[in-house]
């Protein structure tokens, strides 16, 4: 071979290895255009999942106090007893504060996300704040659980958004109220660092949280209600995180499952602290319990085993049908399976996200045991998804809730009459 094929062959050579070169760096920009159309594509899934999940939680944090509200108002008209109607009424007006309390939480996220809403800072006496939140859950809480506030033995003013700190604390006792049916809620604020920081908190002595729960306990869309059907935290925690870091501070939380939980929200202080005074802890639990008047239970009755965890949502229920038929009340899935098999009820109503065990679990269960007793769903999850879901469990009929009262009374004397 001579000098001038050689050349000619490394030249192709050359020519080869920077298409190869050229190839592959093509290659490696294809690959990483692909990478990340696959991590936008997983991101909108995800996002799309959570949105779904984030819809239906609201959709089923709508409807509960609905029902309430649309079946006392039917109950309020027939209703003869000055005494029930007071009742009635207060039920109406506790709930049409929850949906009104929620409406707003879903206005203020979008809002505030946006920043829209600009804090605004006042002097504000916290005793007199800590003394306006016991007297707005003083009504709340049941005979069982005892609402706290651990006064300090000192007089602060803090410059702050007041509005939005008895937010934060209001969103942080509703949800220790939704988590905690005995035992004590305590609340109040400390001192930190001397004084250059101020440490507010929340303390419950409910079910506590489970470890994989807490990294995503802050986050907008995020919620297990949805996926798990019992009791979870909605839009609540994830407001609190995003006021409580506009003023400038951190909120965290521990809990251990079965124990409780504790959560604390730390701000820098800008204020003044008064003297000392020796005063007691402040202590409150509900002197108000709704107790509907009917005629006692006949044993002769067809039984109903009302499967319900929500008081307003049972006594409507009650009102409803005790005067023909004998109830039982399960306020959980695992007390359902447990009636069931001790009083055999003709007919079971299952709420369907309950603690502890949600209706669909129980449903199963009660259905392995005895497939002939009739279970209606009676639920606020009301999407296609989970009629079919119900059914599948094992229920024979689904009522979405708000339900009105003559179609529940419809739908029972079907099965009992």
């Amino acid at each position: 071979m001579d000098r001038t094929e050689k050349d000619i062959l490394l030249q192709k050579y050359a020519d080869a290895n920077r298409r190869l070169t050229l190839a592959q760096e093509q290659l490696a920009i294809a690959n990483q255009k692909l990478k990340e159309y696959e991590e936008k594509a997983q991101k909108a899934e995800k996002a799309s999942k959570m949105k779904s999940l984030f819809l239906a939680n609201m959709s089923h944090e709508i409807r509960t106090p609905l029902n309430a509200i649309e079946g006392f108002s039917r109950v309020l008209v027939e209703t003869d007893s000055q005494e029930d109607r007071m009742k009635f009424f207060e039920i109406i007006e506790s709930n049409n504060n929850r949906l009104m309390s929620l409406v707003n939480e879903i206005l203020d996220l979008s809002r505030v996300e946006s920043g829209e809403i600009v804090m605004k800072k006042s002097s504000t006496d916290l005793n007199q704040l800590c003394e306006s939140i016991r007297n707005i859950f003083k009504f709340r809480c049941p005979e069982t659980l005892k609402l706290e506030w651990k006064k300090p033995n000192m007089a602060v003013t803090f410059v702050t958004d007041a509005n939005r700190i008895t937010q934060v604390f209001s969103n942080l006792i509703s949800n220790a109220l939704k988590h905690t049916h005995t035992g004590s809620i305590t609340y109040g604020y400390r001192m930190l660092d001397e004084g250059s920081h101020i440490e507010f908190y929340v303390q419950d002595t409910g079910s506590g949280i489970a470890p994989e729960d807490i990294p995503h306990l802050f986050e907008t869309y995020v919620s297990r209600d949805a996926e798990t059907k019992n009791n979870g935290y909605g839009l609540g925690l994830a407001l609190c995180k995003i006021i409580v870091e506009k003023l400038g501070g951190n909120i965290y939380v521990d809990s251990k499952m079965g124990e409780g939980s504790l959560f604390r929200f730390v701000l820098p202080f800008e204020g003044t602290i008064g003297g000392m005074s020796p005063v007691r802890n402040t202590t409150t639990s509900n002197v108000r319990t709704i107790r509907v008047s009917g005629r006692p239970d006949n044993m002769n009755k067809k039984s109903i085993l009302v499967a319900e965890d929500e008081d307003s949502n049972y006594e409507l229920v009650k009102i409803v049908l005790h005067k023909r038929y004998r109830l039982i009340r399960a306020h959980n899935g695992i007390e359902a399976v447990t009636l069931n098999e001790e009083e055999h009820p003709d007919l079971i109503l299952m709420d369907i996200r309950m603690p502890e065990m949600n209706g669909l679990d129980a449903t199963r269960i009660i259905k392995e045991v005895d497939s002939n007793t009739p279970v209606i769903a009676l639920s606020a999850y009301a999407f296609e998804e989970n009629i079919r879901e119900a059914k599948n469990a094992g229920c024979d009929e689904f009522m979405a809730k708000p339900f009105k009262v003559e179609n529940l009374i419809e739908m029972v004397g079907k099965y009992l009459d």
